[in-house]
Order: C-alpha cells, then sequence, then structure tokens
C-alpha cells in the first residue's frame, strides 16, 4: 500500500479520487432534454428529477459525513463509492420515467455524500494545521474540475450513444475511486480519535449550531449552491437552445466543451477567491464577491439578447463569479471547528448547503414551466436571474457578519 505521508501526494491522490467519484454527476443535466421529452416530463418534473441528487445528499450526509468524527473517514468514501457505483447501475437498467430515475438519481447523489466531504476529512485527519489550510481550496476546487469532466465525458456519450452507457460509465468511476482509496491511502489509527469525537453521536450535530460564525459560512454556502447547481442543471439545455437559435452555428460537440470548460473556470477562480480570503479578510471578500456575482447574472441575461459569442461570455463569465467564493465558504466552516466536531460541522455545512443545491434545479424548472418553456428565450432571461438570487442572500448573510465580527 502507497501512501498519503506526503500532504501534496495525499491531496492529489484523494482529489482524483474524488473526480473520479463525480463522472455520473452530468449525466441528468447533458441527457435531460432528450430523456425528458421521451417519457413526457416537464421542465419542473426535470428539475425535481435533478433535485433528487441532492435530496440524497441531504438525507446521508447526517449520517455519513457525522460518521467521520467516530471512524477514519477513509471507510465512509469508500461506502459513498458503494452507492454511487449503485445507483448509476440502477439508473443504467431501471429508470424508465420520473419516479424510476429521480429513485436512481437520489441514490447516486447519496453516494456523493459519502465522498465529497469524507474526502475532506481524509485530508482533515491526516494533515496539520497549516497544511490543512492550504490544502481544503484546492480539494473543493477539484469538485468543478470533476464536475467538468463529467460535462465532458456524458456530452461524448450524447454524441456517440445513450444515457444507458452513461450511467455505466459513472458506476465504473465511482468502483476506481474506491479502488485508490481502497489500496493508496493508509487507515488512520483508531485511537486518534478523541474520546469527545466517540462520546457523541454521528447524529448529533449541535455543535454546528453551537458556533455562529460557521453558522454564517454555512447558510451562505446553502444560498451558493443553489445558484450553482441551478446553473450546473440548466446551463448545457441553455447552450444546446442558444445553438438552436443560431442556426445549428454549434453542435453537441462544440457546446460539450465549452460548458466543459466553462466548468473547469471554476476550479481558478474558487482558488482565486480563496487567496483572496486570506489576503483581504474572509468576511469582506465573500460579501463583495455576492454583490458582484449578482450583478453578473443580471449582465448574463441580457447578453442572451445578443449573439451567440456574446451570450457564451456572459454565461462563462457568471460561472466565474459563482465559483470565486465556493472554496473560501466551506474553508471557513473548516477553520470555525475543533478537531473533535469538524465533522459535525461539515455534516450540517454539507446538508444546509446541498438542500439548497436540491432547490436550484426545481425552481428554475418552474420559472421556465411559467415564463413559456425553454423554447422561449425570454424564459431563460427569468431563470438566470433567478440562479442569481443565491448570491444575493449570500451578500446579506456575510454581510451581516462582516459588520459583526473584526476580520484578521
Amino acid at each position: 500500500m502507497l501512501s498519503g505521508d506526503r500532504p501534496k501526494h495525499l491531496l492529489a491522490l484523494v482529489s482524483f479520487a474524488g473526480i473520479l467519484a463525480l463522472i455520473s454527476f452530468a449525466l441528468w443535466p447533458v441527457f435531460l432534454t432528450k430523456l425528458g421529452q421521451e417519457w413526457g416530463l416537464t421542465n419542473t418534473d426535470i428539475g425535481w428529477i435533478s433535485g433528487a441528487y441532492f435530496f440524497g445528499y441531504l438525507i446521508a450526509t447526517p449520517v455519513l459525513v457525522g460518521l467521520t468524527d467516530r471512524m477514519d473517514a477513509r471507510l465512509v468514501f469508500l461506502g459513498g463509492c458503494a452507492f454511487s457505483s449503485v445507483g448509476c447501475l440502477l439508473f443504467a437498467t431501471n429508470a424508465v420515467n420520473f419516479w424510476s430515475a429521480a429513485i436512481s438519481w437520489m441514490l447516486v447523489g447519496a453516494g456523493l455524500a459519502g465522498t465529497y466531504m469524507p474526502g475532506l476529512q481524509i485530508l482533515n485527519a491526516r494533515l496539520d494545521d497549516s497544511a490543512r489550510v492550504r490544502a481544503v481550496p484546492w480539494y473543493t476546487a477539484c469538485f468543478g474540475f470533476g464536475t467538468a469532466g463529467s460535462f465532458a465525458v456524458m456530452g461524448i456519450v450524447l454524441a456517440y450513444a445513450d444515457y444507458r452507457i452513461a450511467a455505466l460509465i459513472g458506476s465504473g468511476g465511482a468502483f476506481i475511486a474506491a479502488f485508490l482509496i481502497l489500496f493508496f491511502v493508509k487507515p488512520h489509527a483508531s485511537q486518534s480519535f478523541s474520546g469527545a469525537q466517540k462520546k457523541r453521536h454521528p447524529l448529533d450535530l449541535r455543535p454546528a449550531f453551537q458556533k455562529p460564525v460557521a453558522l454564517g459560512y454555512i447558510f451562505a454556502y446553502g444560498a451558493h449552491t443553489y445558484e450553482l447547481f441551478a446553473y450546473r442543471t440548466w446551463s448545457f439545455a441553455l447552450l444546446i437552445f442558444l445553438a438552436g437559435q443560431a442556426d445549428g452555428a454549434l453542435g453537441i460537440g462544440a457546446v460539450t466543451i465549452i460548458v466543459s470548460l466553462i466548468t473547469a473556470t471554476g476550479l481558478l477562480a474558487s482558488l482565486i477567491g480563496a487567496h483572496l480570503c486570506l489576503a483581504y479578510g474572509r468576511h469582506r471578500i465573500i460579501t463583495l464577491i455576492g454583490a458582484a456575482a449578482v450583478g453578473m447574472s443580471c449582465f448574463a441575461a441580457f447578453s442572451l439578447n445578443g449573439p451567440i459569442w456574446f451570450a457564451i461570455v456572459g454565461l462563462w463569465i457568471y460561472n466565474i463569479f459563482i465559483m470565486l467564493d465556493s472554496g473560501a465558504l466551506t474553508t471557513g466552516t473548516v477553520e470555525a471547528g475543533d478537531t473533535h466536531d469538524r465533522g459535525a460541522l461539515l455534516a450540517v455545512h454539507s446538508m444546509i448547503g446541498f438542500g439548497g443545491g436540491a432547490l436550484g434545479g426545481p425552481v428554475v424548472g418552474y420559472v421556465l414551466d411559467r415564463a413559456g418553456g425553454v423554447g422561449a428565450l425570454e424564459s431563460w432571461f427569468y431563470a438566470i436571474l433567478a440562479m442569481g438570487a443565491g448570491s444575493g442572500i449570500v451578500f446579506f448573510v456575510q454581510r451581516h457578519f462582516w459588520h459583526q465580527k473584526p476580520e484578521h
């Protein structure tokens, strides 16, 4: 067994495993238009299937992430990979309508609950304080890299195969991720967990609610993920619509490349945001990012009226501003916790965060239905404004803490 004794090696290994576990992430966002037509779904239905992924995450998080305060997060990660792999297999074999797709997709979301934050806990348990603060933004930024890779893979499958093949690829990615963690990350000695950790029940999440600063980051993260995953759910469909409006100037392959690049750019944006927070104060920078992202959502909405290249630029810039505070919010929660309760804080962070993510898809789907459907440009204008409301909430939450707590 190789080890992650060196911080950089461990970070690279766990991040790569997390990226592999995310291969299935874009399965529904990429295939939703095609399957929605085949299954006779409304845009609201489509949004709820997207939300099922995050509801699965929300339900599984208190158990799976809470357990990382009592046992080696490496074992939890392996369980999460199993959930993802089985969920993808069910999607490939059983998904034929709203309910079968939603249930399978919910199981895949539960798998993410066992890999994303537990992956972070693998690092937290094995790194010292200095290395941990440096590692968290890189690890969270790799979520964007993983989702970008997923859009690329699923877009290629959309062009040449069907959703069943895509789901099988997602299942295989989770299996390989489990293999890497099982054989290349050393177990963490059980005696390293303190008596307070072992004594507290994994579902006892009270430590998070006893730390107002942590709650500020957590609630802002919920608004952030509402916006981010609304964008992730509907951006591929939006660009397919815009490509159609441009008389086929862009095909599925070009749209796939564009969405993948837009998503990957989020990795760099997240790292930049984290660096700015260290230099100028976390609450201050996140507040300013929230305000700027609202403005960029308006810019992106108005850009839809211009040439397709201008609309793509608008959507690209908007995604950058959405992602600027992604790693900074999670790092804030980690810093607000202590060794014995960090799992509880991250569990609540994930629950509220991805609870917001669960609402993003259906809210935007409802706006699309009410405004005229995915075939109307005006509908997409209002959909983007609905996304931008998330950054507005981030602004107001973090502005309160900026003025209440001195910056360091």
